[in-house]
């Protein structure tokens, strides 16, 4: 009992923005009191003692309280005592995967940069739906043969794409998030850089050229390695190149990284087969460009990408003319072939021939080719989407994206529209992903200062009964019949019916309050 007020006594010291941090997995705690019964547990004191360093455990198991233990909340004026009894049970805790190797701190970057943007456009030209690794196997192994990369690195790259908010794993599908295209927008540099900030979540160590893992072991034995995000995604993006951290993984300026990366090129040749190579590694801004109006076959060093209907009309709906198209491929460094004048000028005619609107129970698709309906209706693959044909339109139950996604993986070239018949572009599925930082910090402040809500008269009973078990001061808030509010520092005497007796220790006398009346109360 003394461990448990003692620490709550401790996080009323603490400001909001340190007790958010003691919140995640405690979001259900009504009061302080609460919160220090929950990082007493042993799941809470666990997490804590593993993120102690050599000396801290030392300490710890000799029952030394530093202001090292303090501040991690495992000691006041003495060690809780059941910290100091949980610490001999625990055990180091294994890498659970394999360290991703590298190919050089510069070429595995870019290749990650590469990587990621491509999948980002990926999830709004195909129907991926995640699983619990990530990506499907066969999703991954296909991505993996244009990127050139295995099964295992396209999902960590994947991975590393969620974690920083780029991606969203809905039931459904995949989502690119806008905070995932405002990064597209960013040159290489800058990408990097906001990468490798997202990933730095290391304790403190002094590095050395010897294996980072290695390194975090020895210095925090009992730490989970499998929880920090540096150790997993710092090969990939060139925090450590073989293992051994490069000058970027102490303080990421990308200035260092920079100098590493492949020089690269706005350099490429459209051909007569409707493909379109890259010379040499190619720039942020030109993938970005040409991952509108074509589709990556193979990327690298050299890149190979492929025009088709699908890919101009992905290009015309996204927002651009049939002219801007021109004008991006006519940067080729030959003249446009004949046949890809054929296809822009084809699919710009045919824009917008299968539109799918929702209706919101159901989706419609209007063709006015009945030779085009009567291929969607009997497209064994589309069956799922279970068609009705009602006065030459075709229904289905399904959600309007799905439908859309489902008709472009068949090779319809089919367009989504609104209510006014206007073009909806693909990336209207874009989420806005927002950070639960400021709703805890704020969760933290209202237990602290018991503003936010209203307690429970469950609640205030409780502390109360607490109070009066333990002899122990409360404060309370209470509301008084003329609107004002007054708060009293008491010391409970009894509880009868719906009252609270108690003596008042600014004014030395007893008082009576009504439960109904008090609209805060804490543990003094």
């Amino acid at each position: 009992m003394s461990d448990l007020l003692a620490l709550a006594a401790a996080l009323r010291q603490l400001s909001p923005e340190q007790v958010a941090k003691y919140l995640p997995g405690n979001e259900s705690v009504s009061d302080l009191l609460d919160l220090a019964k929950a990082l007493l547990s042993k799941r809470e004191l666990e997490k804590r003692i593993r993120r102690l360093c050599t000396k801290d455990l030392s300490d710890l198991r000799s029952g030394k309280a530093t202001v090292s233990l303090q501040e991690q909340l495992l000691a006041t004026d003495t060690v809780f005592s059941d910290a100091r009894s949980l610490v001999d049970e625990l055990t180091p805790i294994a890498l659970s995967y394999k360290p991703t190797s590298g190919q050089g701190a510069g070429l595995t970057a870019y290749q990650t940069l590469l990587a990621l943007t491509e999948l980002l456009f990926a999830f709004e030209k195909r129907l991926l739906i995640p699983v619990k690794a990530g990506l499907r196997a066969p999703d991954a192994r296909e991505l993996g043969e244009t990127l050139k990369l295995s099964a295992i690195e396209v999902q960590t790259v994947y991975q590393l794409g969620v974690h920083c908010g780029f991606i969203h794993q809905a039931t459904d599908r995949i989502h690119a998030t806008r905070q995932g295209f405002g990064w597209l927008e960013l040159d290489n540099e800058k990408r990097w850089l906001k990468l490798a900030k997202a990933v730095l979540d290391l304790p403190p160590l002094k590095l050395r050229q010897e294996p980072l893992l290695d390194q975090l072991v020895a210095e925090y034995p009992l730490i989970d390695p499998n929880q920090f995000q540096a150790i997993r995604f710092s090969e990939i993006l060139g925090l450590t190149e073989n293992q051994i951290p490069t000058p970027e993984l102490s303080e990421p300026s990308g200035k260092w990284i920079s100098k590493e990366l492949p020089e690269t090129s706005d350099r490429f040749v459209v051909q007569g087969d409707l493909s379109l190579m890259t010379l040499g590694p190619i720039s942020a801004k030109l993938h970005r460009q040409l991952d509108v109006v074509a589709q990556a076959e193979d990327l690298g060093l050299a890149s190979r990408f492929r025009l088709s209907a699908l890919t101009i009309s992905h290009a015309l709906e996204s927002g651009m003319s049939a002219a801007e198209i021109r004008k991006v491929l006519s940067k080729s460094i030959q003249p446009l072939p004949q046949p890809v004048e054929y296809l822009l000028a084809e699919t710009d005619s045919r824009f917008g021939s299968i539109k799918i609107a929702d209706l919101g129970t159901a989706s419609v698709v209007r063709c006015q080719d009945p030779i085009l309906r009567r291929q969607i209706i009997g497209e064994s693959a589309l069956r799922p989407l279970m068609f009705e044909l009602r006065d030459e339109v075709l229904f289905s139950r399904l959600d309007a994206e799905l439908v859309y996604l489902n008709l472009r993986s068949c090779g319809y070239a089919a367009i989504r529209v609104d209510e006014a018949g206007h073009v909806l572009p693909p990336r209207i599925a874009a989420l806005e992903l927002t950070s639960t930082e400021r709703d805890l910090t704020a969760q933290a402040r209202a237990l602290m200062t018991k503003e936010a809500t209203e307690p429970s008269g469950d609640d205030v009973m409780r502390q109360l009964q607490f109070a009066l078990r333990n002899k122990l001061k409360v404060g309370v808030r209470v509301s008084y019949p003329d609107g004002s509010e007054r708060e009293h520092l008491i010391e409970p005497l009894g509880l009868a019916g719906s009252r609270v007796r108690g003596r008042d220790t600014a004014k030395e006398a007893e008082i009576t309050l009504p439960l109904s009346r008090i609209t805060s109360i804490w543990l003094a």
